[in-house]
């Protein structure tokens, strides 16, 4: 799941937990319950925050797949952008979950992925570029190789015989993201190796 870093962060932090509390005991006399009860009490706040931030996320996914089963694709992409960028929510591990299955449909060509709804999605796609987890940088650079090779026969059209505007903010939005990103390529294994199929693309687009 998208959420896999947050786990792993509790888990490291629920192990450093037990190996302090472990050593403090060593050189204390009290009983077994007074000795650890400040470390079940620090542990159930944690559980706590979990159950809410896992809560929350559910919340956002029940929406969203309320709206891709009404087959309301542009509704559910504006509140992707809506609630979770502009609201500052910013929680990019719903967006991360949905991607995949809203690039499914634009590999496919299927009507409902227009050139205006990736051109809606390219800050939500920023923010993931500059992610601190890999996994969450790869989604974002997978929708932007789909993005790419959809719609490529329009995007390296010279832009003066362009008819669609849309396309024509993608391109220069496209263009501008990955000078800001290009140095993904330097990531070792297959996450730079997509970053670099990215930039072979957008190279020729200058």
């Amino acid at each position: 799941m998208a959420n896999k870093e947050n786990e792993l962060a509790c888990a490291s932090n629920l192990q450093e937990k037990i190996v302090h509390s472990n050593n403090s005991s060593s050189s204390q006399t009290e009983g077994p319950s007074s000795k650890y009860s400040g470390f079940f009490t620090e542990v159930s706040k944690d559980h706590e925050t979990m159950s809410q931030v896992l809560f929350s996320r559910n919340l956002r996914l029940s929406v969203a797949l309320t709206f891709w089963r009404k087959r309301r694709t542009s509704e559910l992409i504006a509140y992707l952008v809506r609630f979770l960028f502009i609201s500052r929510m910013q929680d990019l591990g719903v967006v991360v979950d949905c991607l995949p299955v809203l690039m499914n449909s634009l590999q496919e060509e299927k009507p409902c992925i227009s050139v205006g709804c990736c051109v809606d999605l390219l800050p939500l796609i920023k923010s993931l570029l500059k992610s601190q987890y890999e996994e969450y940088v790869l989604v974002g650079l997978n929708w932007l190789q789909a993005v790419i090779k959809r719609w490529w026969s329009q995007l390296s059209t010279n832009t003066d015989d362009l008819e669609d505007e849309n396309i024509q903010v993608l391109k220069w939005q496209l263009i501008d993201l990955w000078k800001q990103e290009k140095k993904l390529i330097q990531v070792p294994g297959y996450t730079g190796n997509i970053a670099k199929d990215v930039d072979a693309y957008l190279l020729q687009l200058h």
